[in-house]
């Protein structure tokens, strides 16, 4: 009786502990940024006076107003933001991507407003994907340098292995495929044909696949990736019978 008493206990606070992280999550739906036809006029109307004081505040900011018998003119207020829309604009980046109609630019007008027309998203934005642009052509070369290792045969009684290489492959294909028809070197370890193993330099053409990323010593950014290859062999001199061999294997690269 002891042991049943206990183990409803244990179920009842498990179960108060789970129901206590459910109320923690928080659940949207689409009927959180949904607008009435109420609020869409509002919405309207309000974006259209904000650009209007945008305007006057952009001219007169730092500047006295006359008005048409030249005298001080007032200093106009900012329109009201309706209540309801900092609650569906702090909705708003819980979906991805951002669904169509008023309410994303709406949310950055509200942005821009709340900045004292100082911060604009938009072109906050803009400035960030032509800063990454910038850098992308010095950081490109190294995320396409990519380091070759621990590479095998996929037939296992050739029992050729890449030892270490290297190769560079093309822009991103959907974003994790990579491929390299500028040949890569690999070193391998492939049987001589006489029944004893020989060091073989050859060149690879092959696909990376991204995997995840990792860091490097010092705290450098890598990814991993996992790679095809055919391996042709650079040396003719050499006792092994095939001119050729397919590898799988792992290959690393600086930055994401």
């Amino acid at each position: 009786m002891t042991k049943a008493l206990l183990v409803m206990l244990a179920l009842l606070l498990a179960s108060g502990a789970q129901a206590q992280d459910v109320g923690d999550v928080r659940i949207v739906s689409d009927q959180d940024i949904q607008l009435t036809d109420t609020q869409q006029r509002e919405l309207k109307q309000w974006t259209k006076d904000v650009q209007n004081y945008r305007k006057w505040y952009e001219r007169y900011r730092n500047r006295i107003s006359y008005n048409a018998f030249g005298g001080g003119g007032e200093r106009r207020q900012r329109p009201p933001v309706p209540e309801w829309l900092a609650d569906k604009c702090d909705v708003l980046p819980e979906f991805t991507p951002r669904p169509d109609g008023p309410l994303p630019d709406a949310c950055n007008l509200l942005a821009y407003y709340e900045s004292g027309f100082t911060a604009d998203p938009v072109t906050q934005q803009a400035l960030l994907v032509q800063k990454q642009n910038e850098q992308d052509p010095h950081s490109s070369f190294w995320k396409h340098l990519h380091l070759d290792a621990g590479w095998t045969s996929l037939d296992y009684r050739l029992h050729t292995y890449g030892v270490v290489g290297m190769h560079i492959t093309l822009p991103e294909i959907a974003k994790r495929v990579q491929i390299f028809l500028p040949p890569g070197f690999l070193l391998l370890s492939m049987p001589d044909g006489i029944g004893g193993r020989e060091f073989q330099p050859a060149a690879t053409i092959g696909v990376s696949i991204k995997m995840f990323p990792f860091e490097f010593p010092q705290g450098k950014a890598g990814m991993a990736y996992f790679t095809l290859a055919k391996a042709y062999l650079i040396s003719r001199s050499s006792m092994a019978s095939n001119p050729s061999v397919d590898l799988v294997g792992l290959s690393f690269s600086w930055g994401h």
